[in-house]
C-alpha cells in the first residue's frame, strides 16, 4: 500500500473494542464514493454472499485464509471443525484476530511468506486484487506452486468490471492497460489511503492459470456478477 497507515486495521479495532460504528468510505477512479460499514467485515456465515459460503464449505484439509482481516472467514471455518491458518499483513488485524479466538494467525505478506504447504488457499472478497495489477497475476500462480499440495486447490473470488464501461454506444474500453485495474481509495476518520487493486474477469483468469500450469473452474457466481474460481494443478 502507498501509506504506512493501517486504516482497515484501525477501523476493525475501533469497532470491536470501542463499539465505534463509524463507516469507512471507499471509491475508485471508476466508481463514486460509498460507505463501507465496518460491521459488515464481522459478518456471520448466514450474512455472507453465496460465493463466500460455497468457498468455506468447499475448503478442505489444511487451509490458508489470505488477507484474513477481522478473522470472519477463519472463525467460520473453525466452527466447522476445519484446520485454518489466518494470514494477514496488518499487525493490528492479527492482534484482533487472536483476541477474537482465531487459533493460528501469521502476520506476513502472502508473496513473502514461506512455510508449510496447504490443501486449500482462500482469496476471498475480490482476493485476486492482491496482485495489484492484472499483468502481475503470474506471481500469484508461481506462489501457489510453492504453497499448494499436489492435490490442493486455490479458491479465488473476483469480479468483471466490464459493466462500468457500458455506454449508449456500446462498451468504451480503455486504450491502455487492463480494464479491471483500479486505484482504490479508503477514507476513515479523515485519513485516506490508496493502493492499486485489480478485478480480473473469468476468461482472463483462466488464461493466466493455464499459462502457469493450472486449471480454472468457476464454481459460483452471484447476482452481482462476481464469481468464485477453483484453481487446481493441470
Amino acid at each position: 500500500m502507498s501509506s504506512k497507515k493501517d486504516i482497515f486495521g484501525q477501523a476493525l479495532y475501533d469497532y470491536w473494542h470501542h463499539n465505534d460504528s463509524q463507516d469507512m468510505t471507499t471509491w475508485t477512479q471508476l466508481t463514486e464514493a460509498e460507505p463501507l460499514p465496518v460491521a459488515y467485515l464481522f459478518r456471520s456465515f448466514d450474512l455472507m454472499p453465496l460465493p463466500e459460503q460455497i468457498a468455506l464449505k468447499s475448503a478442505k484439509g489444511k487451509i490458508l485464509d489470505v488477507g484474513a482481516g477481522s478473522g470472519a472467514h477463519s472463525l467460520c471455518l473453525q466452527k466447522m471443525g476445519k484446520e485454518v491458518t489466518a494470514l494477514e499483513i496488518s499487525e493490528i488485524s492479527c492482534r484482533l484476530m487472536r483476541e477474537r479466538g482465531v487459533q493460528k494467525v501469521i502476520q506476513a505478506d502472502f508473496f513473502a511468506y514461506s512455510g508449510q504447504k496447504f490443501d486449500t488457499i482462500l482469496f476471498l472478497m475480490n482476493g485476486i486484487g492482491i496482485v495489484e495489477k492484472a499483468i502481475y497475476a503470474g506471481k500469484l500462480f508461481n506462489k501457489l506452486k510453492e504453497l499448494l499440495l499436489p492435490d490442493g486447490q486455490a479458491l479465488i473470488h473476483s469480479s468483471d468490471l466490464k459493466y462500468l464501461y457500458k455506454t449508449t454506444a456500446g462498451y468504451q474500453m480503455p486504450q491502455e492497460g487492463y480494464y479491471g485495474d483500479v486505484k482504490f481509495f479508503v477514507q476513515y476518520k479523515g485519513e485516506i489511503q490508496s493502493f492499486d487493486w485489480t478485478y480480473i474477469d473469468e476468461q482472463t483468469l483462466e488464461t493466466f492459470a493455464y499459462q502457469h500450469g493450472f486449471a480454472a473452474e468457476k464454481i459460483a457466481e452471484s447476482e452481482y456478477g462476481d464469481f468464485l474460481m477453483k484453481i487446481t494443478f493441470l
